[in-house]
């Protein structure tokens, strides 16, 4: 049995990995909206959305394995992220494993515009709600890559996939990166996250304006802001004066 937990609803997921079959959901209030009881029988439209989505990710997940005659290690989960009106920098937290096409993973159904910088310049996909096309859909955001999203009115997209195990290696340019953590998870930048801190760097994080904070190694300390949290779903800039690899070898058994 896989339990599946949303950092920012703290709903939790219970899926058997063999049958591939949700087994029950538990709302922030520890009832269960898909069992007999006070709360009714009829699941909401967007958790049954949630269930179909995750459970093709596991389908995806298991299949190889399947195949291999042995048990799957893979954690499958969601992850809903809140988007306000205006200017979003954001990361998709999760492999969808069809590619992460911007296409699939912003299926909102409202008008919005994805700004994914890279090489000095930014690449525009974007959806229009009133012709239901995409340009530029098939634009990737991968998992430690990050992104403007632009968006008119509020708005809730839901990241279904697998978490990123294993050896994982984000490269960073000289000069601006806009990044995020390959690993979905929720820490300081350095000391959980494990961030390189054997050179200096600028970190700037946005939310409607932008917070600055610096490391400086000669020194081997933060500057007054102190070490930035990345939340699961955050993107953000960091400037290097070199090229620089950040590396991580993580286990969700064993997440340190």
């Amino acid at each position: 049995m896989l339990l599946i937990i949303n950092d920012k609803t703290k709903s939790r997921l219970w899926v058997n990995e063999r049958s591939k079959k949700v087994q029950k959901i538990i709302d922030t209030k520890g009832c269960f909206p898909e069992t007999d009881g006070a709360h009714g029988n009829n699941l909401t439209k967007e958790t049954m959305r949630t269930q179909r989505l995750l459970l093709a990710a596991l389908g995806v997940a298991t299949a190889a394995t399947a195949m291999a005659q042995v048990y799957s290690v893979n954690a499958v989960g969601y992850v809903n992220t809140d988007l306000v009106p205006g200017y979003n920098l954001i990361s998709n937290p999760l492999d969808n494993k069809a590619g992460n096409k911007v296409q699939d993973l912003f299926a909102i159904g409202k008008s919005v515009t994805i700004y994914k910088y890279s090489g000095g310049k930014y690449d525009l996909a974007s959806y229009d709600a009133d012709f239901e096309e995409w340009s530029n859909g098939a634009m990737v955001l991968a998992p430690g890559e990050g992104a403007f999203v632009q968006i008119v009115e509020a708005a809730k997209v839901t990241f279904v996939g697998e978490v990123v195990q294993g050896a994982t290696l984000n490269k960073l340019a000289q000069g601006f990166n806009m990044v995020s953590s390959i690993v979905p998870q929720t820490g300081k930048l350095v000391g959980e996250l494990k961030f390189p801190s054997d050179i200096s760097f600028t970190v700037y994080t946005y939310g409607g304006g932008y917070t600055l904070y610096a490391w400086d190694v000669d020194f081997e300390e933060w500057t007054e802001t102190g070490e930035p949290t990345i939340n699961v779903g955050q993107a953000f800039w960091v400037q290097v004066p070199a090229a620089k690899d950040w590396a991580r070898t993580f286990d969700v058994n064993n997440p340190n």
